[in-house]
């Protein structure tokens, strides 16, 4: 079909497109809102002065002006928050559970919508929060449920995701349920599923789960990673493909009774708006359930359906119910990849086979999808899979029967009939069949390709090219292939991680300090090549595109040296992006919420579990990692910070102090024990914290590079200037990722050559 055709089809979905761009911009702030008004005006003077009378003037238009809506919608949004930020104290409010899924399965967090403020100021009507519950409630709530919360509330100051504020629950009491019908049936059916499900092994439930309703947070770590390396990982979330599976079941099903097709419209509506509501009203499931009902009201008035309209209609209905969604991940896969299969399947089918070969038409829309989303992929994640086509041909003919038994085992649990267990068995070995094929898949080490982040305006330039070489005729076809050949290839160069790029250019042995903000994280080089990782910082996601972006797959070992959240924060996306020989962290009686559930993820994924304290030993090949913390004899009454893991890594020519969090009583312990201090690097303590003994710490140590890991503007005040005055009069070099960025230190002939991401240009 002729991009002009395309562009004329589709010229409803073109509009809502500008809209989600007005309202991201509109939720940015002012200063992107008023570029985008400018634009957008300039746009409508364009579109009138320079293009020719007839419909492109009128779309550009109509673009500008519905740009001008979505800034409208999104600036209002952005200045309901505006001003709000930070603690607000314990308040008292009164609201309903909003459906969504979110925290994980150590930790129930569901999304509260206040409706009453009964004490605190600054809670407001229609407020939407994250709300933990803690120990306040031991089972979930019920979406709908009409709930009172007393807790502390503290404000983003903008929505994330929606939500704009974390409430943390000290009591929770339930005023009643809700009285929607069809949210009624959507919390009957995912507790029917859920029970139904129970029987079957960890990693089959958890895939049924995340494949019908949306709730991925039981899949088990180790399936999770492989369906992302595979390119299946769109199939552990209930999405557009389940809508569509879903939606022709139902026709199915009416064509079995003999029911009138309207009548099969007409019921078509609310079960797919139930089913939405099941699956947690997620970015790809309301658009699917709004693309068909587009489709049932086209039938039942005797109009032709053409789905890029519908498309567009759904964009414009989800923008209008929250103008900053287009910022969201699976909103932008998921309109791309319907987008793409739309308007690329056929290219591609008869580029492939020819348009009579039925075999073709599977792994074109594979293709289509892929190629629409790889831009985003590689942009977000800085990885995309090159199996994904081989794994979604294998797969997809398994995910309608698994999804047809399961919904059927628990409509039939609904009603009690003892056949739904057979049915969730059927269920459950297709899903094996489908984790199975995911493990395959992504078994080989080049089963997906990592790239350092790719500037946006190579995206920006990417989808013109992509509809030009498959989309015109002629010799723009012709150059609009050989641009996107072109394109791919200069992604490959300059994208790819070389071997030697995980240490800055060095081959032997070395550290980095990751710049992770306010946190820790630094990555060992062994003299064989092997990497082990000390603590991850606060955040999965920077840590875990640091590693894709260095090239690195496999860890000999990660340290958690101390179990708070901004050192083991980020160990999550390690341990989901790279194979990890071992977790090792401190012994301590009570390891939190936050080591529970990363030991528990480790346990997960199959990755051996264990505690050091002063005195134990683990090689590594040369590289020798020497427990000198926690020590037994620190007081129970002391702070978890006194109980860090403090290590010595050491090498031929090489040794490093890993420090934790230790402070002065830490400090005493670690200097009165028999083994010497002395090491050739420090990681200082605590970001740099003021601490009594830090000067006598510091030159027991006596350190050729002092590094401190530390964020920038920080509110603690780290580092201390009693601590950088004491480093100072030691003589050593001193680092810090805050003005440094990364800090590499590469072992050389006679001593060490230290790298820095950006100059220190301040005093």
């Amino acid at each position: 079909m002729p991009a002009s055709r395309i562009i004329y089809r589709g010229r409803l979905l073109w509009c809502a497109c500008a809209m989600a761009l007005g309202g991201v911009a509109g939720c940015a702030g002012p200063f992107p809102a008023i570029l985008l008004a400018l634009v957008s005006m300039g746009a409508c003077a364009a579109g009138i002065s320079l293009i020719p009378k007839g419909w492109k003037r009128g779309l550009v238009c109509a673009c500008a002006l519905f740009a001008l809506a979505g800034l409208i919608l999104g600036h209002s949004r952005h200045a309901h928050w505006r001003g709000r930020e930070g603690a607000a104290g314990e308040v008292l409010v009164r609201g309903v559970i909003e459906p969504g899924s979110r925290g994980d399965k150590s930790e129930i967090v569901s999304l509260f919508r206040v409706v009453e403020a009964v004490e605190g100021g600054s809670p407001r009507e229609g407020d939407l929060y994250l709300l933990r519950t803690g120990d306040a409630r031991g089972e979930e709530l019920s979406w709908g449920d009409r709930v009172e919360v007393r807790g502390s509330l503290y404000l983003f100051g903008k929505a994330s995701g929606g939500a704009g504020g974390s409430l943390t629950a000290k009591e929770i009491r339930v005023l009643g349920g809700t009285g929607n019908p069809m949210m009624r049936a959507a919390n009957a059916y995912r507790g029917a599923l859920r029970k139904a499900v129970g029987g079957e092994g960890p990693g089959e439930a958890g895939l049924i789960q995340g494949m019908v309703l949306g709730d991925y947070r039981f899949l088990e770590a180790g399936d999770l990673r492989a369906l992302r390396l595979s390119g299946l990982v769109h199939l552990c979330a209930a999405s557009g493909l389940h809508v569509a599976i879903l939606a022709a079941f139902l026709n199915r099903l009416g064509r079995w009774a003999r029911m009138p097709r309207r009548l099969v419209a007409i019921l078509q509506a609310p079960l797919l708006a139930t089913y939405a509501l099941a699956a947690g009203l997620t970015a790809p499931v309301v658009r699917a359930a709004a693309v068909g009902a587009v489709a049932a009201l086209a039938f039942l008035r005797g109009r032709d359906f053409d789905f890029l309209p519908a498309l567009g209609a759904a964009m414009m209905f989800m923008v209008a119910s929250d103008p900053g969604a287009a910022a969201g991940v699976s909103f932008q896969l998921s309109f791309a990849a319907a987008l793409g299969i739309s308007v690329l399947h056929r290219p591609l089918e008869s580029l492939l086979a020819g348009s009579r070969r039925r075999g073709s038409a599977l792994l074109a829309a594979t293709l289509a999808a892929q190629l629409s989303v790889a831009p985003l992929l590689l942009y977000r994640f800085g990885e995309v899979s090159l199996l994904a086509p081989l794994g979604n041909v294998l797969v997809i003919p398994l995910v309608a029967p698994l999804m047809a038994m399961a919904m059927l085992s628990a409509l039939l649990g609904m009603a009690g009939l003892p056949a739904a267990g057979i049915l969730m068995r059927g269920a459950a070995l297709c899903a094996r069949a489908v984790i199975c094929v995911a493990h395959t898949v992504a078994a080989p080490t080049w089963a997906s390709l990592r790239l350092f982040p790719l500037p946006f305006v190579w995206i920006a330039l990417y989808y013109p090219i992509l509809a030009t070489a498959f989309l015109s005729r002629g010799s723009w076809r012709r150059a609009g292939r050989l641009a996107l050949a072109a394109m791919l290839a200069a992604a490959l160069l300059c994208g790819l991680p070389w071997p030697e790029g995980a240490m800055g250019g060095g081959d032997g042995t070395g550290v980095v300090f990751l710049d992770v903000g306010q946190g820790d994280a630094a990555l060992l080089r062994s003299p064989s090549g092997s990497y082990v990782l000390v603590d991850g910082g606060r955040d999965d996601g920077v840590l875990a595109s640091d590693l894709r972006s260095r090239g690195i797959r496999y860890l000999e070992a990660v340290v958690a040296s101390h179990l708070e959240m901004d050192h083991i924060g980020g160990l999550e996306g390690a341990l989901e992006t790279c194979s990890v020989g071992v977790l090792i962290h401190p012994e301590v009686e009570e390891a939190g919420r936050a080591g529970e559930r990363l030991i528990a993820l480790a346990g997960e994924a199959g990755i051996p579990v264990r505690s050091m304290r002063r005195g134990d030993v683990l090689s590594l090949g040369e590289l020798r990692l020497e427990a000198l913390g926690p020590s037994g004899d620190i007081p129970d009454e002391a702070p978890a910070n006194e109980r860090s893991l403090v290590l010595r890594a050491s090498a031929p020519g090489f040794s490093v102090l890993f420090t934790g969090d230790v402070e002065e009583v830490g400090q005493e312990f670690l200097a009165r024990q028999e083994s010497s201090l002395e090491s050739d690097i420090l990681k200082v303590p605590h970001h740099g914290g003021y601490a009594a003994t830090g000067a006598e710490f510091f030159a027991l140590v006596d350190p050729e590079v002092a590094v401190i890991s530390v964020g920038e503007d920080n509110p603690y005040g780290h580092p201390a200037r009693a601590t950088l005055d004491a480093l100072e009069r030691l003589g050593c070099a001193v680092y810090r990722t805050d003005r440094r960025g990364d800090i590499l230190i590469h072992v050389e002939h006679g001593g060490y050559r230290v790298e820095c991401q950006r100059q220190d240009r301040r005093p």
